[in-house]
């Protein structure tokens, strides 16, 4: 049995005797609007790294969601507030944290419009993601003051000790 694609289903036949076993409705390519989401392609700072609140995750997943990989999205604070259950003054410094970080781009200081970094997030063509970089520039995503203090504060590991048997010497 083979697949046989058609303009609007996919359909398994049997060829043997040349009928479609079961017909299904075809899944939207990457480029019919709905696509995957690239992530962490271009950007040398992994995310656990940069010590995220929840706030700041719930507004990045937001974001995505409504389409702001591709074009940006306006965005309300109140309107963000009330989608992810917190308060207008977190998701303004949520914003403001993700655009320092680079995380998140905005076309001008007063917009109240946000993209994704297409470094770091994109959804579609990797040829249009090239084109998209050059004609915004976004930054690179670079760690903040709360970035860097929490991983200097991180616990060290001990040294690793190898056991070693009675008369053993190095």
């Amino acid at each position: 049995m083979t697949t046989r694609r058609g303009r609007e289903t996919v359909a398994l036949v049997n060829l043997d005797t040349g009928e479609a076993v079961a017909a299904r409705p075809r899944t939207p390519h990457q480029f019919d609007g709905k696509g995957y989401t690239l992530q962490a392609i271009g950007s040398e700072v992994p995310l656990y790294s940069l010590g995220l609140a929840a706030a700041e995750w719930a507004v990045l997943e937001w974001l995505r969601e409504h389409g702001a990989a591709a074009g940006y999205v306006s965005v309300a604070p109140d309107e963000l507030a009330k989608a992810i259950g917190a308060n207008d003054s977190t998701c303004r410094k949520a914003l403001a944290r993700l655009v320092k970080l680079g995380l998140v781009v905005k076309p001008s200081p007063r917009a109240a419009a946000y993209q994704l970094n297409p470094l770091r997030y994109w959804e579609g063509a990797g040829s249009t993601q090239v084109s998209t970089c050059r004609r915004i520039a976004p930054p690179r995503v670079t760690p903040d003051d709360k970035a860097l203090t929490r991983t200097a504060n991180k616990p060290k590991s001990a040294p690793k000790t190898t056991r070693r048997a009675v008369g053993e010497t190095r």
